[in-house]
C-alpha cells in the first residue's frame, strides 16, 4: 500500500470514529434526515455497538507505512488508558479506487479488533508499556488471533 493511501485511511478514521459523528446528540432512537434526503435510524451513543460506543479516538495517523489510530476505551469503566492500535500495512492489498471497499476496510480492521468488551481484546492482544499506556495487536484475520 502507498503512502499515500495509508494517509487516506487514517482521514477517514478521524472522520468517520471522530466524537462529534458518534456523540449523536440523541437520547433515544431518532429518525434523522440526512443530507441526501434519507431518514436515518439514530442512537444515543450508549446504544451503539461495539467499538462505536466505547471507543474514544485521540488521533489517527500515517507514519510511512503503518497506520496508527490513538484512542482511550470508556464502556463506563475509563482507567486513563491510552492505547495505540498500529497497522503494518506493507502486505495490504486493497483497491483505493473503491470508496466501499476502503470504508469497509477500515471498519472491520476496527471492528474485528475491537468489537467485543475490553476483556475479549485486552486479555490477549494487548502489550502494556507503562500502567496507563498500552499497544493493541490488530486481528489478523489470516492467522485468526
Amino acid at each position: 500500500m502507498e503512502q499515500a493511501d495509508v494517509a487516506r485511511l487514517a482521514a477517514i478514521i478521524k472522520e468517520d470514529y471522530s466524537p462529534d459523528r458518534l456523540e449523536t446528540g440523541v437520547s433515544e432512537p431518532t429518525l434523522v434526515e440526512a443530507e441526501d434526503g434519507f431518514k436515518v435510524l439514530t442512537l444515543p451513543r450508549e446504544q451503539m455497538f461495539e467499538p462505536f460506543r466505547s471507543l474514544h479516538l485521540l488521533d489517527a495517523a500515517a507514519l510511512g507505512d503503518l497506520l496508527v489510530v490513538t484512542f482511550r476505551w470508556d464502556d463506563g469503566n475509563d482507567d486513563g488508558t491510552i492505547f495505540l492500535l498500529p497497522l503494518d500495512t506493507r502486505d495490504v492489498e486493497l483497491d483505493m479506487d473503491s470508496d466501499t471497499s476502503v470504508t469497509t476496510f477500515v471498519d472491520h480492521h476496527l471492528t474485528w479488533t475491537l468489537g467485543g468488551p475490553r476483556e475479549s481484546w485486552e486479555g490477549t492482544r494487548v502489550t502494556r508499556l507503562s500502567e496507563r499506556f498500552a499497544i493493541v495487536r490488530p486481528y489478523d484475520q489470516r492467522r485468526r488471533r
